[in-house]
């Protein structure tokens, strides 16, 4: 029975028996998180949230990034869980399309503040977390992501696994955690498809977090639920994504670290203009000026195309999700991050000129790579007559095409400075990258 084996697996999993590149692994996606919830906390969802949040009140339990006072940990999870995802800036693992970081670290965070957990004891259950919501993720992939948003649906089923193991749960109460999850996982796509839905969007990780971690303390109450969530009948696999591959659930569990396949982001979209981007950059370092680009040929696969593929967004987190955009800003500005995605944006003449000479088209070979390879090409015809090319298989961030972690920690800062004081930040980052040192996870937040 899957169930039964994640949560072995769960249990027996242990700081000491985690290899050295997990456990770095497991910083660097914490120490990335932490920097995305800072950035997030500055956005308008987060300031909806916040002000909710802090009107409920309750129980001082866990830290809620950026503010001075702790909440319950239910609502710490919410909030954190909401700013991680807020911003596009969250971490993605490719082939299962899923960003574990918003629901998964928000969860156990939380968690472990509540229960007085060690950072060793918090960075373990990172790496249970990721293991369990990406192999779920997997299973489904790809027909469950035509309905269904996997960091919403899956990250609630990673949450619970993530608190339930810095809770100490037993393997029963393991079980029963994702029986909770189970019924409580959601997270549709249809809000994808238009400019107001986007705002919704966040809550997808907002809500799997903080449903994760009630399933965990629901389950540690006493509280059972069903054995065979994922792989009953009418259970999770079945119903939300007929043809899932149910093996891959548990498929080298313990032995391969999926955690190790993570992309890290560095531009404020969504991930499938990332390569895109990379494309645009590159063109940009070549010396082609946008005014001289006669036709700018964007070609991807094909979920890209229908997610991402058109012009002239018309609110902010539309233009997130605009291909032709973010490949304009990048040639025309140099850079895409959160400074890009304003509403003067939206108008700039400069980028509404250069998306007038976009198009975006399926590539049929890309396609087939997809969710292996989330790629692009760009073929630019200049008003010279001149045609230039340029393809990426891996966008920055990849395994494949890794960043180092200055790379990361300079992510950090700048995203951290949107909400930190600067005599903060440095000790933020040290701070965090020795999570693994504290006994009581709320030290690391006493700098």
């Amino acid at each position: 029975m899957i169930e039964q084996e994640l949560a072995r697996f769960a249990r027996k999993t242990n700081y000491d028996n985690l290899p050295k590149e997990v456990i770095r692994q497991a910083r660097v996606c914490l120490l990335d998180l932490v920097g995305a919830a800072c950035a997030g906390a500055t956005a308008l969802p987060g300031h909806v949230v916040t002000e909710i949040i802090e009107e409920a009140a309750g129980t001082p339990q866990a830290v809620f990034i950026g503010r001075k006072e702790k909440v319950p940990a239910l609502n710490a999870a919410l909030g954190n869980g909401l700013y991680a995802h807020a911003l596009e800036l969250d971490d993605l693992h490719r082939s299962s399309i899923f960003r574990p970081g918003s629901p998964i670290i928000p969860a156990a965070l939380a968690a472990a503040e509540k229960v007085g957990a060690s950072g060793k004891e918090l960075i373990t259950a990172i790496v249970v977390g990721y293991e369990a919501g990406i192999r779920i993720a997997e299973a489904m992939t790809p027909t469950h992501y035509n309905f269904w948003h996997t960091t919403g649906t899956c990250g609630t089923f990673a949450a619970a696994i993530a608190a339930g193991k810095v809770m100490n749960l037993s393997e029963t109460q393991l079980i029963d955690a994702l029986g909770h999850a189970g019924t409580q996982a959601a997270g549709l796509m249809e809000l994808h498809y238009s400019p107001e839905g986007m705002m919704s969007k966040p809550l997808h990780a907002s809500k799997a977090a903080q449903n994760g971690l009630f399933s965990a303390m629901l389950a540690a109450g006493g509280y059972t639920s069903t054995k065979t969530i994922l792989s009953g009948e009418k259970g999770f696999l079945r119903v939300f994504a007929p043809k899932a591959k149910m093996e891959k659930v548990v498929e080298g569990l313990g032995k391969d670290f999926k955690i190790m396949q993570i992309s890290f982001r560095l531009y404020a979209s969504t991930r499938h203009t990332h390569a895109g981007i990379d494309l645009g950059l590159r063109l940009r370092d070549k010396g082609i000026k946008p005014k001289d680009i006669e036709l700018l040929r964007i070609q991807t696969y094909s979920v890209a195309r229908d997610l991402v593929g058109e012009p002239f967004p018309e609110t902010i987190y539309e233009a997130k999700f605009s291909l032709p955009f973010c490949v304009s800003t990048a040639l025309v500005y140099g850079h895409v991050g959160v400074e890009d995605f304003t509403e003067e944006r939206l108008h700039d003449p400069a980028l509404v000129e250069l998306m007038n000479h976009c198009t975006v088209e399926i590539d049929p070979l890309l396609d087939a790579h997809y969710p292996q390879k989330w790629a692009a090409k760009l073929n630019v015809i200049l008003r010279n007559g001149k045609i230039d090319h340029e393809q990426t298989d891996y966008p920055k961030g990849d395994p494949e095409n890794k960043v180092g972690l200055e790379a990361l920690h300079t992510k950090f800062r700048r995203l951290s400075a949107l909400l930190l004081p600067p005599s903060k930040i440095e000790a933020w980052l040290e701070s965090i990258s020795k999570v693994d040192t504290y006994d009581d996870i709320a030290d690391m937040w006493r700098i």
